[in-house]
């Protein structure tokens, strides 16, 4: 007699967060930004996790960027508890790094998930990847800017098929419009899901409302089935 499974989705959530030496650059007297990314998004992830049915669904990895790719938390249940290493500090923004650092990890975090996930009566099936990418500046490596010929490829080979990843790109001060644009998605005939900080627009406030809008589109997203994000106070979105 055959058995019938049911099937869960589950939905892995990458969030890629720039360490390079600007992003310690205290404006003003005021807290640099990643010192308030790395109080918040431990406290992102505490709230995502309080949620029971979110929490069931969704998987989070987080993954710093300077001068190389550095893994602060492996792909994790947020039934889980989940740990957050502190980032070692990065000079330079090198995007080639990071985004064949994540090419990388999706596949086998999509093997770990259904793994852990399948039992007898249901099986998992992995959802595209959700990716939040958060940096201050444009893709800088080995003290030159890097080409969009050496970067984009890997972007290319993360959003199609079969991965068919869906990227936010979320700029702070410094990051280049035309940049952000090329590495988000968005929908077909749509905007892209790109954002830059507007003029003035710096500090806890605006890493607090990035943070407020990441948990809501994490939320959204998972209950849309595919990504849905709002533009964070104190940005603007991007035109392509």
């Amino acid at each position: 007699m055959t058995t019938m499974l049911s099937e869960r989705k589950t939905y892995p959530i990458y969030i890629l967060l720039d360490v390079s030496a600007s992003m310690r650059h205290s404006p003003s007297g005021r807290r640099a930004p990643l010192a308030a990314f790395n109080e918040m998004i431990p406290d992102l992830v505490m709230s995502l996790s309080d949620s029971r049915s979110l929490a069931k669904a969704a998987w989070i990895s987080v993954i710093a960027f300077g001068d190389e790719a550095e893994l602060l938390c492996p792909m994790t249940a947020l039934t889980d508890p989940v740990h957050i290493r502190s980032p070692r500090d990065g000079r330079q923004t090198d995007y080639v790094a990071v985004l064949r650092f994540l090419h990388g990890r999706i596949g086998p975090d999509a093997r770990a998930i259904e793994a852990s996930g399948t039992g007898q009566s249901y099986r998992t099936k992995v959802a595209p990847p959700l990716v939040f990418f958060i940096t201050d500046g444009a893709p800088y490596a080995r003290d030159r800017y890097q080409r969009p010929d050496e970067w984009m490829p890997y972007r290319d080979r993360i959003v199609g098929a079969p991965v068919s990843a869906r990227i936010a790109a979320i700029g702070l001060t410094g990051a280049h419009p035309g940049t952000l644009s090329a590495i988000a998605t968005g929908r077909p005939g749509g905007r892209q899901n790109a954002f830059i900080a507007t003029s003035g627009a710096t500090g806890d406030g605006l890493a607090g409302s990035v943070i407020s809008v990441i948990e809501r589109s994490i939320k959204l997203s998972v209950q849309a089935g595919e990504m849905v994000i709002e533009v964070p106070d104190g940005m603007r979105r991007v035109d392509g």
